[in-house]
């Protein structure tokens, strides 16, 4: 299918966008936010965008995919489109933290060395081996940049290695993904030592194997969107249920709760089947605006988390009884950088790359 831009993705990402910055401006760790009544309580499911992320990163890779000729070209064009963001965002937390972050609440945005995870979309303990000291993210929230690089690695090789059978080929390798982890849960116990510690090390390093579920409900909806058909004798049918299977046991372990299971999966599910069957309910969604923030939703999402906090935490008080505005307030200074930054920075950077 030709490609051109989805604008319903776009406000999907608003959607996880939104859900993932108020959490974070709303939690307890934010000092001059008033922690109770309903706003707290409804962005305390906030973090189910991340979840939501991995989906749409799904859907729309396997789009791209199947409109680009070859795996150097997408990787060029992965990095065109990831690396001046992140450039610009790490350097400008790492800058300003010791202006707004007085009181340390975010060390590790105060070493110039914790550039690196990020600025390589690599996790922090490949850094910390490589180099012999403890090395951190500069912001706690790139860590799904690193998830997402794993992806991107997994599906590109996949689907350039057989493009024909690529659906069948990706759920199998989901599926030994997904299980890579448990290995060492089954035979630890009886083969204590050296071997399995450092297996289940691996798979927390590596660790699209918790969340790969999350991206194979986006190629599923993908593939329904283009048209697939999906039937009992179909490997693939089969393939996705182990992987929801894998998935909702994994989340259900995780976060200890059913609020992921009984909230996210249906809702997010829900959204993409209504895209895929019945669009003009969701024509809302397309709206200039809310896609115009699912567009640069990437940019916000990088700087909201060190600055935003620390702009609350040393300017909240002076708002007063308006302090519960602080968030909004600040998710909005973040939406007009975002838009500056993409339209005069990240666009231009891209093209002279390009």
């Amino acid at each position: 299918m030709p490609a051109q831009r989805i604008l319903i993705i776009d406000g999907f990402r608003f959607i996880a966008l939104i859900g993932v910055v108020l959490y974070h401006l709303t939690n307890p760790y934010v000092v001059h936010y008033p922690h109770a009544g309903f706003v707290v309580q409804i962005f305390s499911f906030g973090y189910l965008g991340v979840n939501f992320f991995f989906m749409i990163s799904g859907f729309v890779i396997n789009y791209t995919l199947e409109n680009t000729s070859n795996i150097s070209s997408f990787f060029k064009n992965r990095f065109i489109r990831l690396f001046p963001a992140m450039l610009l965002c790490s350097l400008l937390t790492f800058l300003t933290a010791p202006l707004l972050d007085k009181v340390h609440h975010f060390p590790g945005a105060h070493e110039a060395i914790n550039l690196l995870p990020g600025l390589t979309f690599a996790h922090p303990a490949l850094w910390s081996e490589a180099l012999g000291r403890p090395i951190q993210w500069i912001n706690g929230s790139y860590w799904t940049l690193w998830v997402e690089l794993q992806f991107y690695v997994l599906a590109a090789v996949v689907y350039f290695i057989n493009k024909r059978n690529f659906l069948r080929n990706f759920v199998l390798a989901a599926i030994l993904v997904s299980i890579f982890k448990e290995v060492p849960n089954y035979l630890g116990h009886n083969h204590p030592g050296i071997f399995f510690s450092n297996w289940r090390r691996i798979s927390e390093i590596f660790n699209l194997t918790f969340n790969i579920g999350w991206f194979c409900f986006g190629v599923f909806f993908f593939q329904l969107f283009k048209g697939t058909r999906f039937g009992f004798r179909n490997l693939s049918t089969y393939g996705f249920v182990v992987i929801l299977i894998c998935q909702v046991t994994d989340t259900l372990a995780y976060y200890s709760n059913s609020t992921v299971l009984l909230l996210g999966i249906p809702v997010m599910s829900i959204l993409f089947l209504l895209m895929i069957y019945k669009k003009t309910m969701l024509t809302m969604l397309e709206n200039k605006l809310l896609t115009h923030i699912g567009k640069i939703s990437y940019s916000i999402y990088l700087i909201h988390e060190v600055i935003g906090i620390s702009l609350i935490n040393s300017y909240g008080s002076y708002l007063g009884s308006l302090n519960s505005l602080s968030p909004f307030l600040v998710t909005l200074l973040f939406i007009g950088f975002a838009t500056i930054s993409y339209r005069y920075y990240e666009r231009r950077v891209s093209t002279w790359l390009k």
